[in-house]
């Protein structure tokens, strides 16, 4: 898999802590503004009270997507996007919820500890993507919309190591999929999160660490007005 050079490492809470927050005040916008065939359904209804049913990010990363939109229609597919930005208020009680969950399965975890393991599957607040507006979670569909195989669907947790991009186990086509989708996104310059076969950013902390560059954006307090 093309990986441009960098390391398969999964990043931890100790790599992506170390740089700082951004101080961009780019705007967030729906994901389909530069691209309407860009399909933009969340997974989770969680947001909706928030920002309606649309998926918003920061206009860079709209941009972005839309470039790549229109390199994988060429080869037969489209981008289904299931989350963009998270309200602060909702990444923490995700992260709370996965924490309970994982305190339960690992006892063994306390503390800090528990925390930069939760953090391979919900990222803390303090460094998380999506309350940037930066990260997003994403698949590949056909031109008419059906699913292609990743292996698993997004944010399902039921086996921690098949999520990961580079998992064993996977079929030659699941492997090509991840690849196709892998590639089309750092092409674009997204962080790809190897955790998480679904997640990539840009602009924030955990895109800085990736590349060694200097953040862009900072938590956001966003809601669509009524």
């Amino acid at each position: 898999m093309n990986d441009k050079g960098k390391l398969k490492a999964i990043l931890s809470y100790d790599d992506v802590a170390q740089y700082g927050a951004g101080s961009s005040s780019e705007p967030l916008v729906a994901v389909t503004r530069y691209d309407s065939s860009i399909v933009a359904k969340y997974n989770k209804k969680d947001m909706v009270p928030i920002t309606g049913d649309m998926i918003y990010v920061r206009d860079s990363v709209a941009q972005k997507l839309a470039r790549i939109e229109t390199d994988l229609k060429n080869k037969g597919y489209r981008l289904r996007v299931a989350y963009g930005y998270r309200h602060p208020d909702v990444q923490l009680d995700y992260f709370t919820k996965r924490r309970e969950i994982v305190s339960k399965q690992r006892p063994d975890l306390k503390g800090k500890s528990l925390d930069k393991y939760v953090y391979n599957f919900v990222a803390t607040l303090d460094v998380a993507g999506h309350p940037a507006g930066a990260a997003v979670d994403l698949t590949l569909v056909t031109l008419d919309g059906d699913d292609v195989d990743m292996g698993t669907e997004i944010a399902d947790y039921s086996n921690e190591e098949k999520i990961k991009t580079y998992a064993l186990g996977l079929t030659d086509e699941q492997i090509e999929n991840r690849k196709i989708l892998h590639d089309a996104m750092t092409k674009e310059d997204f962080a790809p999160f190897y955790g998480e076969w679904w997640h990539f950013s840009y602009g924030d902390r955990e895109w800085a660490a990736f590349y060694k560059k200097k953040t862009l954006y900072d938590a956001i307090d966003f809601r669509v007005k009524k």
